[in-house]
């Protein structure tokens, strides 16, 4: 079965390609024999920090890396024709489309003005994967999605990035009515990202996660002190990220 998860958010910086980083190691780190095939989309292509220059490739266990424009109806044409041909290829086969968007994509793509979208969507079995803020304009941008877009919205995960603050901190999110829809109606879960260390999230740049670990950065080992940090991160990240694996598509 083909999943996607698109990996959302109401601005840049509010942690979607290092959310989709860790999604992407969360399978890599899984048997060989059993995880599924993943294919890596990277929608942001002015910043491209998950499949830009010296980021995700294709390799193992990743089958397919690219950057693919999804602000422009083209964009979409081309995403839906990728994903009839890995549905194709993959029918008696697990695989998940991770999906990077772009920062303010919002308006342009989940407005029903470029009608395709809702159609590759559904066809992708698609599961939004939201990163919070502690904006007020977080929420808006969601409820913008769920207006426009409520059928594909019925179902996600949202992801309280704890660069901002500890949990407690979300208060605009902890109490909003929107909260109280989405994951009380237990339609959507709710998880934490913990906080990479500043200095090894500038060591490691856009680098996968797996290739630090396996061949260090520009030819050297990664300090130990460093590894250890990255290694607990992605533990606990990978915890959070697995998430995405109960919410069944319809």
């Amino acid at each position: 079965m083909l999943k996607t998860y698109i990996i959302d958010g109401d601005k840049g910086g509010v942690g979607k390609s290092i959310a989709a980083r860790a999604l992407v190691h969360h399978f890599l780190e899984q048997d060989e024999a059993t995880r599924p095939k993943i294919v890596v989309i990277d929608a942001d292509c002015s910043n491209p920090d998950v499949c830009g220059t010296g980021g995700i490739k294709s390799g193992p266990g990743i089958v397919h890396a690219s950057l693919v424009d999804l602000s422009s109806e083209n964009g979409w044409i081309e995403f839906g024709t990728m994903v009839g041909d890995f549905s194709e290829i993959f029918r008696k086969a697990e695989c998940r489309i991770i999906v990077n968007m772009p920062a303010q994509i919002g308006t342009r793509a989940f407005d029903g003005s470029i009608p395709i979208v809702n159609e590759v969507l559904r066809e992708a079995n698609a599961i939004p994967v939201w990163l919070l803020s502690r904006t007020q304009e977080c929420l808006n941008a969601l409820e913008y999605r769920l207006d426009n877009m409520g059928h594909r919205y019925q179902k996600g995960i949202a992801i309280k990035n704890l660069f901002f603050g500890q949990s407690d901190k979300f208060v605009l999110w902890n109490e909003s009515m929107l909260r109280q829809h989405l994951v009380g109606s237990g339609g959507w879960s709710e998880v934490e990202l913990p906080e990479l260390n500043d200095q090894l999230t500038v060591k490691i740049g856009r680098q996968p996660f797996h290739e630090v670990l396996s061949t260090g950065i520009n030819g050297e080992s990664l300090p130990f002190g460093y590894r250890l940090a990255l290694n607990s991160w992605l533990k606990k990240a990978g915890v959070a990220m697995a998430k995405v694996e109960d919410i069944e598509v319809e």
